[in-house]
């Protein structure tokens, strides 16, 4: 038997699942062990081996495909512990990465985050102006050499940059992405005195604007030798414990690439797992035929929500990591600091209970892990409330310590606030609750989006215990909760297709050259068929789409259309593409918003490559209906509200099948995750072994 497995690394766990060749499905959770994150993900291989009564070096051995999601690029961001960079730029350009764009200050904050003018500041540099330094060079918009960059006046930069202890240079030239000769000789220069990593902004984001186009260049000069590091300790790990075959990684766009390319694109690297999530939640809304659809992921440190409509899941417009702009293809997954590890605590100046942001993340963890914390987090409120059984936790492998967990909400929350503990765990719970629906009407309202009209798909560790609340306080109908809700991301990422996104940019207004067009898709496309076989990727069942960006002259925004083939066969300078893109343009904008008198613009083109990895689907099971009495193993008192408890049924999840239904209150347990239903709301069980959540009324 074969499998594919794949491992989504994450703050507090590593999950693994793996999916056999006959479409058997196991998973396993292990603790992550930061800064080591690979030990983690062998460990969590390990477990998922052992539930199949195989050794991990068997189960490694059998693997086809090993997949990878992984939050070392977001802790290295984080924690501003990337490589010493220098940044190299066209001469009189230095300071345009510290300037910024007059946006620069309030750049991926939240509406809250902006009208507190005092806290607002530009982004800390990456690389600081000692170590930008200018080339005298020039390329104009037309990609003609206007400055020469001769050798000579390169002499010294080597040696200046390893005087500086530079790691990793970013190399971004004005109009470089039209003319890349100037860049690939400074890289030809450095890497020819065994010099530091370089990155070029002509192929990594070869696009128009230079701000956004350094931001990235520079944000993958930073991450990426600590990504390669980890990666390349991770597939050495691997190869040791017995795997032969491909390994890939989930990288922000949606899709897996190889090893080898994910460990030269750290920045690619910034949404790796949480893409993972959105592909799942969109594979499982396309076979139980459900759309618009919310993704809400609630893991140990964060809470993501992301949009699944018409089958596609939303892509950021522009992303921002940090206050720094990313140009690279990115699905639109805002997220807050609320999760099982956010930490409660009281505001010093006004006396308020806070949930977060901040997290107990895997080390310490929460206080209840044993394992040194001491603070009180959201899983430790859930301990306190019955909620979650100490002794059954990850399948009674990792007991928790309740008298530690009543210790500390007591201690940090429940004394200070004049409360009993329970009443300052149930608080923090509704905090919780609160921030994580408040998150989910930015994504919807915000953007003039109705959430009751969206099913929620909940998964995470951490989403059972929470999902009926938020969607409740939404006005949502329906919550699912995927049979492999605390993996789901995991499975996402084994699922998914290799990815891949070549860019170009060929300013032009219309008529358009389409013979100048199906020239650059042609070199495009051939580059990402070139690059996936030399990886040892798929490329017989490849499906590629081409796009181009336009926009109205003299705006800032564009809007990515789709390019059919028999578009670039028509003698009608590209008629057709924009007929296409004023309807996308007032489809977004409003009707009557697209002003054709003004000129279109082409800016960018862009080929998407795909290829799907030979992966089984889950099958579906026949509705047993029947009674779900034999799965009601226990009961236990459980608070509902802060004053007293319940006696609350609780059932096995594995025990329940398709078709079974019964009322809230109750709590359905499995060994990774607890879901919680609350009263008036009622549970069924779907042929995949989803749970659902009817929140329109019991039996409704």
């Amino acid at each position: 038997m074969s499998y594919t497995v794949a491992v989504d690394s994450g703050g507090t766990f590593s999950d693994c699942v793996a999916l056999s060749d006959t479409g058997v499905l196991t998973r396993a959770k292990a603790p992550s062990t930061p800064p080591d994150f690979e030990r983690g993900v062998l460990d969590a291989v390990a477990e998922v081996a052992a539930k199949l009564g195989l050794a991990r070096e068997e189960l490694l051995a059998s693997t086809e495909v090993f997949a990878h999601g992984t939050t070392v690029a977001t802790n290295v961001l984080i924690t501003r512990t990337g490589a010493k960079t220098a940044l190299l730029t066209t001469k009189g350009h230095e300071d345009a990465i510290i300037i910024g764009r007059t946006v620069q200050k309030v750049a991926g904050l939240s509406e809250d985050e902006i009208i507190d003018v005092a806290r607002l500041s530009k982004a800390d540099p990456l690389v600081p102006r000692r170590r930008i330094l200018g080339l005298a060079e020039r390329v104009d918009r037309a990609g003609e050499v206007v400055v020469p960059l001769r050798p000579e006046r390169l002499d010294g930069l080597a040696e200046r940059l390893r005087a500086e202890g530079v790691e990793s240079v970013a190399v971004s030239l004005l109009w470089s992405f039209l003319n890349p000769a100037h860049e690939r000789l400074v890289r030809s220069l450095l890497e020819a005195e065994d010099g530091p990593f370089v990155t070029l902004s002509s192929e990594l984001a070869p696009v128009l604007r230079e701000y956004e186009r350094t931001s990235t260049t520079v944000l993958n000069a930073y991450l990426t030798p600590a990504v390669s590091r980890y990666l390349g300790r991770m597939r050495d790990g691997l190869r040791a414990a017995g795997h032969r075959g491909a390994v890939t990684v989930m990288h922000s766009a949606g899709g897996v690439s190889s090893v080898d390319e994910a460990g030269r694109r750290g920045v690619s690297l910034l949404s790796s797992g949480p893409a993972g999530g959105m592909l799942a939640t969109r594979m499982l809304a396309r076979r139980l035929g459900l759309d618009p659809v919310l993704a809400t992921d609630v893991g140990g440190t964060s809470f993501d929500v992301g949009l699944v409509i018409g089958g596609e899941p939303s892509y950021a417009e522009t992303p921002v990591y940090d206050k720094y702009p990313v140009t690279l293809p990115t699905i639109d997954v805002p997220s807050v600091g609320a999760g099982g590890g956010s930490i409660g605590w009281v505001e010093p100046d006004t006396g308020v209970l806070r949930v977060g942001p901040r997290s107990a993340g895997a080390r310490p963890g929460p206080a209840c892990y044993g394992a040194g914390g001491t603070e009180p987090t959201v899983t430790d409120a859930n301990v306190v409330l019955g909620r979650i059984d100490p002794e059954r936790f990850l399948g009674g492998r990792m007991p928790l310590d309740a008298a530690r967990a009543h210790a500390a909400v007591a201690e940090a929350l429940a004394k200070p606030l004049g409360m009993a503990v329970e009443q300052a765990a149930a608080a923090m719970i509704d905090i919780v609750d609160a921030q994580m629906a408040d998150l989910v009407r930015r994504v919807t309202v915000a953007r003039g989006l109705d959430p009751s009209g969206f099913a929620v798909f909940a998964y995470g560790g951490a989403a059972g215990l929470h999902a009926d609340a938020y969607a409740s306080r939404l006005g949502c109908r329906e919550v699912v909760i995927p049979r492999a809700a605390a993996v789901f991301s995991a499975l996402g990422i084994a699922s998914s297709d290799v990815k891949r996104v070549e860019l170009v940019s060929d300013p032009a207004p219309a008529p358009f050259d389409l013979d100048r067009w199906r020239g650059h898709f042609d070199r495009l496309s051939a580059r990402l068929r070139d690059g996936m076989a030399s990886e040892g990727l798929p490329v017989a069942s490849m499906h590629l789409r081409r796009a181009v960006d336009l926009q109205f002259r003299g705006q800032v925004h564009a809007v990515r259309v789709p390019v059919e083939p028999e578009d670039l066969s028509r003698a009608d300078g590209g008629e057709a593409v924009i007929d296409r893109f004023t309807e996308l343009y007032e489809a977004r904008y409003g009707a009557g918003t697209a002003y054709r008198a003004a000129g279109v613009e082409a800016m960018v083109f862009s080929v998407e490559a795909t290829a799907a990895l030979p992966v089984p689907a889950l099958d579906h099971l026949d509705d047993e209906g029947g009674d779900p009495a034999a799965a009601r193993v226990r009961e236990r008192p459980v608070y509902l509200g802060d004053v007293t408890p319940e006696s609350v049924p609780v059932y096995a999840a594995d025990l329940l099948r398709p078709g079974h239904r019964v009322d809230g209150p109750l709590l359905v347990e499995s060994e990774d995750t607890t879901v919680l239903v609350r009263a008036g709301h009622e549970l069924w069980v779907d042929g995949l072994l989803n749970l659902r959540i009817d929140l329109t009324g019991a039996g409704g």
